[in-house]
C-alpha cells in the first residue's frame, strides 16, 4: 500500500486498520511534523531511504525494538506509533436533570452527521431520564449554529445567558415576533425578542 494512500486514510478507516497500517500512518505523521524528509530520517536512523519508504508503506515489520529506536531518534513516546486519530465528533458535555448543559471530563467520540460540517457541530449526551418524552437517557444531541429565523415552533435549542450554564429549551414563536424558550423538565422558561438572539444552537439530530 503506497504511503500516499495511507496518508489519505480517514480517521474512521484508521480506527479499524491493522497495527502495521497505523504504525505507517504515524511514522509519516511524526516525520512530517518534524519537517524531516525521508532522506533526512534515513540519515538519522543510519539506514536507507528505501527502508524508510517501506516503513511508511507497511512493507516491513516495525516491532518493539524498531519502535524503541525510532522513538529515541524522533524524540517521541513509543506509543505514538500506535496512536489512532480521533474519529467522529467529540461529545463535549452532558444534559442534566434540569436540562442544563455541563462540560464532560471524559470525552468520547460519536459518528458525525453525514451532511454536516463536523467543525460546526457539537454533541451532548443526555445523563438523565427526567427529560422524557423530549429526551431519553444516554441519547446524543447533535446541534449546529443557525440564524434565529431558521428556528421553528417545537425546535429544541441550546440557550445560555452570559456567564451561565447553557440549557435545552423548546422554542415557540409569539405573534409579536418574540420567541419563548421553554425549559425542559424543571428548567426555566424565558421570552426574548428575536433581535436579541441573532444566532442560536439548534438541535438537529437526536441519536437514541
Amino acid at each position: 500500500m503506497p504511503s500516499k494512500r495511507i496518508r489519505e486514510m480517514t480517521p474512521e478507516e484508521l480506527a479499524f486498520a491493522p497495527d502495521d497500517i497505523a504504525i505507517a500512518w504515524n511514522f509519516v505523521r511524526i516525520r512530517e511534523s518534524l519537517g524531516l524528509t525521508q532522506a533526512k530520517a534515513a540519515e538519522m536512523g543510519g539506514t536507507t531511504v528505501g527502508y524508510v519508504g517501506k516503513i511508511e508503506t507497511a512493507a516491513v515489520s516495525f516491532g518493539t525494538r524498531a519502535q524503541q529506536k525510532w522513538s529515541r531518534l524522533l524524540a517521541v513516546d513509543r506509543t505514538e506509533f500506535l496512536r489512532r486519530p480521533e474519529a467522529g465528533i467529540a461529545v463535549i458535555g452532558a444534559v442534566t436533570e434540569k436540562g442544563t448543559v455541563t462540560s464532560q471530563h471524559e470525552v468520547e467520540h460519536v459518528p458525525p452527521l453525514a451532511d454536516r460540517d463536523g467543525e460546526n457541530t457539537i454533541c451532548l449526551k443526555v445523563a438523565t431520564d427526567a427529560l422524557h418524552p423530549h429526551l431519553r437517557k444516554d441519547s446524543y444531541l447533535y446541534a449546529v449554529t443557525v440564524l434565529i429565523s431558521a428556528i421553528r415552533n417545537d425546535n429544541l435549542v441550546i440557550y445560555a445567558e452570559e456567564g451561565e450554564l447553557g440549557s435545552i429549551k423548546e422554542a415557540e414563536w409569539l405573534a409579536d415576533g418574540k420567541i419563548v424558550l421553554k425549559g425542559l423538565g424543571r428548567g426555566s422558561t424565558i421570552t426574548k425578542d428575536a433581535s436579541e438572539l441573532p444566532m442560536v444552537r439548534k438541535v438537529v439530530f437526536i441519536c437514541m
